[in-house]
């Protein structure tokens, strides 16, 4: 009787058999020992390099981040966003998360009084601001003269765990 990772490692295998152009894995990794994921990603790594386009599912995302090039987030069978590794870490990089009593207002402002696009507006009363050039007390005393209610603004930094479940809304997240 093989072990999970042993039914992997063998299925993987068989698939490799006839030199594929297009390799899809679906949870490759799953019940693999740290050794034989290390093992998979170089693996996979070599393939891709050698030119096999490589189609990966996983709910692991500290795996895919380092084997991916390109990163698609489906969540319930739609497509909520697909990005290069890079740009999605840029996204999900630090920001300055602010709740105000609205943040449609908020959204507003940032593109009139600053000409700024770099946002995302999260619900009724947070948004998220990517440039972090700019003073968040520059943009605190705007929502005030706005007539904002400012009720929290600080810096944080979002791993792509975060992003994710931002993104799906945390749906199905424990």
């Amino acid at each position: 009787v093989l072990s999970r990772g042993q039914k992997q490692r063998l299925g993987l295998a068989r698939a490799l058999i006839h030199t594929p152009k297009v390799l899809l894995l679906d949870e490759p990794a799953a019940g693999m020992d740290p050794r034989s994921r290390a093992d998979l990603r170089v693996l996979l790594r070599d393939l891709a390099s050698g030119g096999t386009t490589i189609l990966l599912s996983s709910h692991i995302i500290s795996e895919v981040a380092l084997l991916a090039d390109d990163i698609g987030i489906i969540d319930q069978g739609t497509l909520l966003e697909e990005q290069s590794l890079a740009d999605l870490e840029q996204a999900s990089g630090k920001n300055v998360h602010f709740v105000v009593s609205d943040a449609a207002q908020a959204a507003r402002i940032l593109e009139e009084a600053f000409g700024e696009e770099r946002f995302s507006v999260e619900d009724d009363h947070s948004l998220r601001l990517y440039n972090l050039d700019l003073p968040v007390a520059a943009v605190v005393s705007a929502y005030v003269r706005g007539g904002l209610e400012v009720c929290e603004a600080h810096t944080c930094e979002e791993s792509l765990e975060d992003h994710f479940k931002r993104i799906t809304r945390g749906e199905g997240v424990a």
